[in-house]
């Protein structure tokens, strides 16, 4: 009788915190679906009034630390900018300004010339442990004076994702996921 109190103690046991455990998943899961994004065009209105405008040179929507975000560069004048902005909250989450000189001019003429030091296979076996699926387009270009692949991957679950791989190390520069 004992040994039956037992078992039965541990099933109910087990049981609760199967259920408990599932609870805290489902919940999660809505919590993601009921989550906002702001539009572009609202993040870039954000970044703009904070430079008190200029031109946008680049934006793209990324994951960094977990956190979904725009970035977003601009040129003012010999500044620039760069702005990441909360998705969620249209918050900045962070903001560098820096002076514009002539070596910049210079780097992205090396940049120009230069050649990655991975190659095109390796990078996309990199970007595929971050968004498993099939490479629709692959392109390599120069982002923030770095030569970087942009690997673009329709993911298993039907969406598309953006992974950039910086082409002389190897390691993956951010990804962005469509909803």
């Amino acid at each position: 009788m004992k040994v039956i109190t037992t078992v039965l103690a541990s099933v109910v046991l087990v049981g609760g915190l199967g259920a408990s455990a599932y609870a805290m998943t489902d919940q999660s899961k809505s919590n993601d679906k009921t989550q906002t994004t702001i539009e572009e065009a609202k993040a870039k209105d954000i970044a703009l009034q904070k430079t008190d405008g200029g031109d946008i040179t680049h934006i793209q929507l990324a994951v960094d630390d977990g956190v979904k975000q725009y970035e977003i560069e601009i040129t003012k004048g010999n500044k620039e900018y760069d702005v990441d902005i909360d998705s969620s909250s249209g918050k900045i989450i962070e903001f560098d300004e820096e002076q514009k000189d002539d070596d910049d001019d210079e780097k992205e003429e090396k940049l120009q010339n230069a050649s990655p030091a991975i190659p095109l296979d390796q990078a996309i076996k990199t970007a595929l442990k971050s968004a498993k699926g099939t490479v629709d387009e692959t392109d390599l270009h120069q982002e923030n004076n770095r030569l970087v692949y942009e690997i673009e991957i329709d993911t298993v679950d039907k969406r598309e994702a953006t992974v950039s791989v910086d082409a002389q190390n190897g390691n993956v520069i951010s990804v962005e996921i469509d909803d």
